[in-house]
C-alpha cells in the first residue's frame, strides 16, 4: 500500500518513554489533544456498570455534589506535580469547597486515595460518600456479580480498577456540582509540569 495514494486522514502517534498512568486509552492526550477529538459518542459504557452508578446515585437520592481528588503516585511526584499533594490535603479541599458547595450537603468523593479516612476532616461540614461504601452492589450476592458470572461461563469477574474508575467517573458526572482535581483543586497540569494547554 502506498501512503501517497491514501486520501484518508492519517494519525501518527509517537511513543516515547513510559509516562505515569499512560494507559492505552490515553494515546490521544498531550500534544495531540488539540487535534484529535475522542469519539465519546461512539463508546458505549457497560449497562451493568451504569446500573451500579445509578444505584449509588439513587442511594444518595440523586441529590449530591461530587469532588474528584487524584492523589496516588502523582501526589508523591513533586517534580511533575509540585503542588498536588498540598492542594489535595483535606484542609485545602475544604478551603476550595467553601463558597462552592453548601455546608451539610452530600459529597461524593471520587478518588484513588486508598485510605478514605484521609478525608475525615471534611465530615465536619459535609456528608461524605465513597465508592467502597457501596461494595454490596458488586459483591457475590449482587445482581452485577450474578449477571457477569453468566457472561463469563460461571466464572467470577473481579470488579477491577477499570470498572472502579468507570463507576466512580459516572457517579461524579451525576453530581449537581462537580469539582475536579486539575481544574478546581490545583493549578498543576494534569500531565505534569509545563503540559497545560491554553484555553485562550
Amino acid at each position: 500500500m502506498k501512503l501517497a495514494e491514501v486520501k484518508d486522514t492519517l494519525i501518527m502517534r509517537k511513543f516515547g518513554s513510559v509516562e505515569p498512568e499512560n494507559y492505552w486509552y490515553r494515546v490521544c492526550e498531550g500534544e495531540t489533544e488539540s487535534v484529535i477529538q475522542r469519539p465519546w459518542h461512539m463508546i458505549w459504557k457497560s449497562r451493568r456498570l451504569l446500573d451500579v452508578a445509578s444505584a449509588i446515585s439513587a442511594r444518595m437520592n440523586w441529590d449530591f455534589d461530587a469532588v474528584h481528588v487524584e492523589r496516588g503516585e502523582k501526589a508523591s511526584n513533586k517534580e511533575l506535580w509540585p503542588n498536588l499533594d498540598r492542594d489535595t490535603q483535606p484542609e485545602a479541599i475544604l478551603a476550595t469547597l467553601q463558597g462552592k458547595i453548601e455546608d451539610g450537603r452530600k459529597v461524593y468523593i471520587a478518588t484513588n486515595e486508598p485510605d478514605t479516612s484521609f478525608f475525615d476532616p471534611l465530615k465536619d461540614k459535609y456528608s461524605t460518600h465513597f465508592l467502597d461504601e457501596y461494595k454490596d452492589l458488586w459483591d457475590a450476592n449482587s445482581d452485577w456479580y450474578d449477571e457477569t458470572m453468566k457472561l463469563n461461563n460461571r466464572n467470577s469477574v473481579e470488579f477491577d480498577g477499570y470498572m472502579r474508575i468507570s463507576v466512580d467517573t459516572e457517579v461524579f458526572l451525576r453530581g449537581r456540582k462537580q469539582i475536579e482535581t486539575f481544574n478546581d483543586l490545583t493549578k498543576d497540569c494534569k500531565d505534569g509540569i509545563n503540559t497545560c494547554t491554553s484555553t485562550a
